[in-house]
This record gives structure tokens, C-alpha cells and sequence, in this order.
């Protein structure tokens, strides 16, 4: 079989127009972690599981996406708590939901199953109510049934999730010439609160690697935390910083997420500018089943075909073919 050459201009052009291939895009299952650290713990002291499915279809050339949450564990433990319990019932009542997604692999955030979830809230809501009863789980429902049957709060409601903000986030954008760009990620790092924006550095790794994925990094800027993140009785006058990084792999087939692993960081700085850790969460979402990716072959219009390498014919002139200068970006 001849080799396959590509220019590094092609390389280049590939890795800017990446796109989901959803033909023969089977259903995905991932595990979720989200760990939370208090200063140098190397122990989480609070943790939570889940499972997510996805499930993307084409319709008439319009991308549809349900996503599923369920088998959720507080520190590692089913919801026993009543806040756990009421936590539990809202993510019940609000997955499967259903939203449109581009061949970018951005959600346009507009709940397409709104009645559907209306009618499992009221079926969960009815579920609670019959083992509880209080004023103040009365105040909480109908805070809850206002957001729930608003399909506006409700799709504003979505973005004030680690995961959502994760999986939706802009990657297949235009890198230029050397596979960088500046650009911003929202993350919903405050809990219930809009997303914060960090601004930062966004790179694609042109390297496949050997478990059948390309990745896309992020690292921001750093930025003074909110307030939120402030420590009781902090003294105000030494500054504190957050800073966000971030890793996605993508199957090099249909270019679908595979794994996300995302670091908040949350510091101020000694006399010298070091670093002193105040806490940290960090967000890990693993798929499952990822032996259905052995023996796959790449298409050639992949721009890992070459294992991201610039393939240059030989010189017949028996000169130097310029393969390591072509390589260095």
C-alpha cells in the first residue's frame, strides 16, 4: 500500500475544520467525579458520582442530543440525606433532556423536551410529598415547580453545571498555523451562579495518542477569585487567584468526547510569589467501554492519518527533504 503523504499546510487545514462524524455514532456512557480539596489534602472532603449517557442523532441535518444523569453518590454513599434526596429528585425529574448540538459539537441550550420533564417533575415532586411533609419543603417546591415549568429558567438552570459547561464547550475552532488560540471558557465554578469566565490558552495536540484520541488543552490566565472563594476571616489585603486548566479527549473516529479532565485551582501568594494553596476541585469524566475503538481504522481524511506528522516525498536530488524543520510547530 502506497504511504500516505500529507503537507504540513494540510495537516494544518484538517485540524482547523474538524467536525463530529456521526455516521455509525453509537451511544455513550461516561463516568463523573467531581472532588473537592481544602488546602495541601491529598483526601477530597467532599465528593460526587454519577453516570452520564449521550445519545446523538441526525434528523433532516439537524443535530439532536439527550443526555442522561442518573446513579448519583454523595461521598460515596446513595442520596440519604434530605438535601441529597432533593438534589437526587431534581436531576430525576430534569434528565433525559434533550438539546440541539452542531457538527462542532456546540449545544444551542434550548430544551427541546420541555414537556417531558414537566411531567416527571410532578411525578417526583408527588414522590417526595408522600414520605415528607414540612413548611419549609413546601417553600422549596414551589421555588423548584416556578424553575421547572419555565422553560427559560430552566435552560438557564443548565448552565450552572460543571459537566454541561464541559462537554459544550467550543474545540473545534480555528488554531492557526501553530495550534493555539486565545479564547475563553465559562464554568458554573460557584454553585447555583452564572459561569465565571476565564480566558486563557486553547492548543490541539496534532500527536494522536495510544488509546485512540487526540486532545484539546486549556489552561487560563490567572484571574482574583470572587469572593465566594474567600476563607472566613481572611485578610483581605493579600489577593486571592483561581486559575482553570483543562483536558478533552476525543476519539480519532467520530470526533466525540471520550474523557474530560478539568483542575480548578483556588491560591494566594507568599512574599516571594509562590503559590499557597487555599482548595482545589477537580472534575474527571471517564467513557466507558472504550474497547470499541480496537481495530478501528482512520479514514484518510483524518488529520492524524500520518500520526500528525509531516510525510515529505524523498528529494531526488538526494538533499536534506527538510522533514524535522517541517515537523517543528
Amino acid at each position: 500500500m502506497q504511504e500516505i503523504r500529507l503537507s504540513k499546510k494540510e495537516i494544518q487545514n484538517r485540524l482547523n475544520t474538524l467536525r463530529i462524524k456521526p455516521e455509525g455514532l453509537e451511544p455513550r456512557k461516561y463516568g463523573v467525579t467531581t472532588k473537592y480539596f481544602n488546602e495541601k489534602q491529598s483526601k477530597w472532603n467532599k465528593r460526587i458520582d454519577y453516570e452520564v449517557s449521550a445519545i446523538m442523532n441526525v434528523n433532516n441535518g439537524i443535530g439532536e442530543i439527550e443526555i442522561n444523569k442518573e446513579n448519583i453518590f454523595y461521598n460515596q454513599h446513595e442520596p440519604d440525606l434530605i438535601n441529597e434526596i432533593l438534589g437526587n429528585t431534581i436531576t430525576k425529574s430534569l434528565y433525559p433532556v434533550k438539546t440541539h448540538i452542531n457538527e462542532k459539537g456546540i449545544s444551542s441550550n434550548e430544551i427541546i423536551n420541555h414537556s417531558e420533564i414537566i411531567e416527571r417533575w410532578h411525578s417526583e415532586k408527588n414522590t417526595i410529598l408522600q414520605k415528607y411533609a414540612s413548611g419549609d419543603l413546601d417553600d422549596f417546591f414551589e421555588v423548584t415547580e416556578n424553575i421547572f415549568t419555565n422553560k427559560t429558567k430552566l435552560e438557564r438552570n443548565l448552565q450552572y453545571d460543571w459537566f454541561w459547561n464541559l462537554f459544550f464547550h467550543p474545540k473545534f475552532i480555528n488554531y492557526g498555523d501553530k495550534r493555539t488560540v486565545e479564547t475563553d471558557l465559562y464554568l458554573a465554578v460557584i454553585p447555583y451562579q452564572s459561569p465565571v469566565l476565564f480566558s486563557g490558552t486553547q492548543k490541539i495536540e496534532k500527536i494522536p495518542t495510544d488509546y485512540h484520541s487526540f486532545q484539546i488543552r486549556f489552561q487560563s490566565h490567572e484571574k482574583k477569585a470572587p469572593k465566594y472563594f474567600h476563607p472566613k476571616n481572611w485578610n483581605e489585603e493579600n489577593e486571592i487567584f483561581i486559575s482553570l486548566n483543562a483536558s478533552f479527549d476525543f476519539d480519532l473516529y467520530y470526533h466525540f468526547p471520550m474523557h474530560t479532565i478539568a483542575n480548578l485551582e483556588v491560591y494566594s501568594k507568599n512574599w516571594k510569589g509562590e503559590k499557597e494553596n487555599i482548595s482545589r476541585t477537580q472534575f474527571t469524566m471517564y467513557q466507558q467501554d472504550t474497547q470499541m475503538f480496537e481495530g478501528m481504522q482512520l479514514s484518510n481524511d483524518s488529520p492524524f492519518i500520518t500520526g500528525g506528522l509531516v510525510k515529505l516525498p524523498p528529494n531526488k536530488w538526494g538533499f536534506d527533504n527538510f522533514e524535522n524543520l517541517e515537523n517543528d510547530w
